[in-house]
């Protein structure tokens, strides 16, 4: 899976799971998210990419970016 492809599945899930229609946020996903869209967001990544983020993922994830390294580290361990 490539960077680009986590990208646009993560649209695709904000939009069906937190009803977004503008583009994944630029700069940090905590000032974008409240605390239950981004419960929301999390449970339906880790459905969507059949992962678990671990409580140490929560403290690095800032970023889209950083979303994206994360999911793809945590699929190259599945």
């Amino acid at each position: 899976m490539t960077p680009e492809a986590v990208r646009q599945r993560l649209a695709e899930i904000a939009a069906q799971q937190l009803g977004w229609q503008r583009p994944l946020p630029e700069g940090s996903l905590a000032a974008s998210l409240d605390s239950m869209e981004r419960l929301a967001l999390v449970v339906a990544i880790e459905d969507g990419f059949g992962i678990a983020f671990t409580p140490e993922d929560d403290a690095t994830v800032d970023t889209v970016d950083d979303l994206v390294a994360c999911i793809l580290e945590r699929a190259a361990e599945g």
